[in-house]
């Protein structure tokens, strides 16, 4: 992801700002999808509408499951369940940018045998993920979940070590 998202100068609350660098994220994902076929692999990527931390900062919030929650077309969803059947992802890596209070992230699943690499986008305000990032570190792991509208199923992605989720400067912290 580059650099340049996290350096930008409009006002956190803008709008703008935040299409803008969303925006760049797809971007980024368009282009390491594409690095990614050039290198032979078999390559699916999603489109976000939305991303939920779980658990929520609500009070008496469930913390049945711990992750991401990420809503994704019905059609792209029927897709990436079709994908993953029958497939071990066992690699991950994110991509991330900081832009005042706010993570974005480029996810990709990886199929090492397969060849099989799925990506998507995903975005979260820290303060509404606070729940979320401190379940992850007491837990030593974190799930991204992936959904269609409907609510109906998910794909679930687990993650043996949730430190790529958290904010860029949470490194630099906890060195």
């Amino acid at each position: 992801m580059t650099d340049d998202a996290a350096d930008a100068e409009a006002p956190t609350g803008s709008r703008d700002r935040f299409a803008t660098l969303w925006d760049r994220v797809e971007e980024d994902l368009a282009a390491t999808a594409e690095e990614y076929r050039e290198a032979g692999w078999d390559v699916t990527t999603l489109d976000v509408g939305d991303v939920t931390p779980l658990p929520s900062t609500r009070p008496n919030a469930d913390r049945d499951r711990v992750g991401l929650d990420a809503l994704v077309p019905g059609k792209q969803f029927d897709a990436l369940r079709e994908t993953v059947d029958d497939h071990a992802f066992d690699e991950y890596e994110t991509y991330r940018a900081a832009a005042g209070d706010v993570t974005f992230l480029v996810l990709v699943m990886r199929d090492t045998d397969a060849g099989l690499a799925v990506m998507l986008p995903l975005f979260y305000v820290q303060e509404e993920a606070e729940a979320w990032l401190e379940a992850a570190r007491e837990d030593g792991e974190t799930h991204t979940y992936v959904r269609p509208l409907t609510d109906d199923e998910r794909v679930v992605f687990h993650h043996e070590d949730p430190e790529p989720f958290f904010p860029p400067e949470a490194d630099d912290q906890a060195s």
